[in-house]
């Protein structure tokens, strides 16, 4: 299992980092042609605004992989270690179900942007494409938070220490 989630991890890290370089590049390109040859190119923005779509989506399930989302832990640092277990438990659905409401909810707005045929205006390239990246990066997002279900189910509760090691390695 850890193979497979390592082979995940390296994929997501190079789709998004190639979207989000490719993205910066195009929007350079777009910058130059505009301002020093005066010579716009309306293809540029259209990709750009897709290509850093991609990458901020596929950068949800790694930003909660690696702990990297926006936490206020006034509280949670109080708690003690059982009911902190519950609570990342109970967050951890939450979160699952939300992000996996949104999957389900961009399959269908795949669908149906498929079925009425639109294309974007300056490219071409059909709407349910550029769609697409809903529900792989919900899909991807829902995986993490059932990893961290189980880890939170599985994982032995912290020693007091270990809590006081972890708080410290936290903060810097």
């Amino acid at each position: 299992m850890k193979k497979v989630l390592w082979i995940i991890e390296k994929v997501e890290e190079s789709i998004a980092a190639f979207f989000f370089i490719a993205g910066s590049l195009i929007a350079v390109y777009g910058v130059f042609m505009r301002y020093i040859f005066n010579s716009p190119a309306a293809w540029t923005t259209e990709i750009f605004e897709m290509f850093m779509i991609i990458a901020i989506f596929i950068g949800f399930g790694m930003a909660l992989k690696d702990d990297r989302h926006i936490v206020v832990d006034l509280l949670y640092d109080k708690m003690p270690p059982l009911i902190k277990r519950i609570f990342n438990v109970v967050s951890n659905v939450l979160g699952a179900a939300f992000s996996g409401f949104l999957t389900v909810m961009g399959i269908e707005m795949v669908s149906i942007a498929r079925i009425q045929g639109g294309a974007t205006v300056d490219v071409g390239i059909p709407i349910w494409i550029t769609y697409l990246i809903m529900p792989i990066g919900m899909g991807l997002l829902t995986f993490y938070f059932l990893i961290r279900i189980v880890r939170s189910l599985r994982d032995p509760l912290p020693s007091e220490e270990q809590e006081e090691r972890d708080r410290i390695n936290n903060a810097i």
